[in-house]
């Protein structure tokens, strides 16, 4: 039998299973890219010798992160949307492997890419996987899908029909996507009716339709959804994933939990949108959706509908872990599943994904502090194993050059709520509006 290639001693264990497996002093072994043991450090099992051993004193171990819902492309880039989201497609490729060195170093090791109007994130998914390039592993949606003149239509493939509904599913399909995803709500009108900031964009036979395509092509679909009304009707016609969920009722969750879908709130991405610090012209619209969703997303956490992180554009795990806890009522341990094993079932990237589990793929973080303690924690990132294979973050800091529109180093605590500062910000100093401490190394 081989040798231990990475011994990591002294160290707690937050093995985010089912049982919420914590170990405050272990050790974790890692062998052939895979966790082969982990255990108390008193259990008499500690492997004699290792290639490498790291001292964990201080640290915690726990599954990599996943982020459920991205964008490769555009992930935390402020200024103008014009010229710094629509783009060359080599140009998007290129921000793509930015953006996956930046997830690397914040933790994550699996990620599911909700689209752009190009192919760039089908060929990032696959130079990842073939070893071309570093990054989390990645499921990708095609372009997601909208009705003509709906949200975000400038970075999606608008359709006008039923046909043209199913010939680009289909040809998505085709073409590699691992998932569909359409645009079911707009929260883009200036004088949207009614009482709510969004209006659904797709009848409720165009979602059936769209479901039932995705589905006989073997897909999954996730569904943008906002408001009550585009709620009902993906719920109803039984899309996998519920993206966002704004205005999300009590009824809603409990059909979505009977039912088995999904839910990413991305509420790190409502939130860093609700700031003017981003130059965004949306700005004000997304406070006021904002304030509505960190009053709803509690009905999800009641009902106890599966949910993942996901940052959309701007966020961090680390921060919709603390929002989920923080207005969501959902417990430590609930938020550290999100960001881990409820995300690997949304991303759908095989077995012993997002749990520490001997003989599965060695896919590791290891953060400052005791994140089941301290959410903010897992923002404070030391160590992340890709298939047994450890970059630290001073070394993935390297990589990424600066940039004025890229905000790269706002991790965890760095850029929350003011009710979550407190104690946290000895070392910060004020730049635009955020607050940006000392980053680990």
């Amino acid at each position: 039998m081989s040798s231990i290639d990475v011994l990591i001693k002294d160290v707690r264990i937050v093995a985010c299973d089912a049982d919420n497996t914590v170990i405050d002093r272990g050790y974790l072994a890692v062998r052939g890219g895979k966790t082969d043991a982990f255990g108390p450090m008193d259990d008499g099992m500690v492997p004699a010798h290792a290639a490498e051993v790291i001292d964990g004193t201080g640290l915690t171990v726990l599954p990599g992160l996943v982020n459920a819902h991205m964008h490769f492309h555009y992930r935390r880039l402020g200024g103008p949307v014009g010229p710094n989201i629509l783009g060359p497609v080599a140009l998007d490729a290129l921000k793509s492997t930015r953006t996956a060195f930046n997830l690397l170093r914040e933790g994550v090791t699996s990620v599911r890419d909700l689209g752009h109007n190009d192919d760039s994130r089908l060929h990032v998914r696959d130079a990842i996987r073939d070893g071309v390039m570093v990054g989390p592993r990645a499921t990708v949606s095609g372009a997601a899908i909208g009705m003509s003149y709906g949200h975000a239509y400038f970075v999606a493939e608008s359709v006008a029909t039923l046909d043209g509904l199913v010939e680009t599913i289909r040809r998505q399909a085709h073409e590699g996507a691992d998932l569909i995803k359409i645009i079911a709500s707009n929260e883009d009108l200036p004088h949207p009716p009614g009482d709510e900031l969004t209006v659904p964009w797709f009848s409720a036979k165009a979602v059936q339709v769209a479901v039932e395509t995705a589905h006989e092509c073997g897909l999954p679909i996730a569904a943008h959804a906002n408001g009550s009304r585009a709620l009902e009707r993906c719920i109803e016609a039984g899309v996998d994933t519920i993206e966002h969920g704004i205005y999300l009722s009590a009824d809603h969750a409990s059909a979505m939990a009977e039912r088995g879908i999904a839910l990413t709130p991305t509420l790190s991405g409502f939130f860093e949108n609700s700031r003017e610090f981003w130059g965004r012209s949306w700005q004000p619209r997304y406070a006021a959706l904002w304030n509505v969703h960190q009053r709803t997303i509690g009905n999800a956490v009641d009902a106890g509908v599966l949910i993942g992180t996901g940052t959309d554009t701007l966020g961090t795990v680390a921060q919709e872990a603390w929002l989920l806890h923080k207005y969501g009522g959902a417990s430590r341990a609930a938020a550290l599943a999100a960001a881990t094993r409820n995300g690997a079932q949304i991303v759908r990237q095989g077995a012993g994904v997002g749990t520490l589990t001997p003989g599965t793929r060695a896919d590791l973080v290891l953060v400052e502090g005791a994140p089941d303690r301290d959410l903010l924690d897992l923002g404070r990132t030391r160590y992340t194993f890709l298939a047994g294979r450890c970059f630290t973050r001073r070394e993935l800091g390297k990589l990424i050059p600066g940039h004025q529109f890229f905000v790269d180093e706002l991790d965890g605590p760095d850029a929350l709520p003011s009710s979550a500062r407190a104690g946290r910000d000895e070392n910060a100093v004020g730049t635009g509006g955020l607050l940006r401490v000392s980053a680990g190394c």
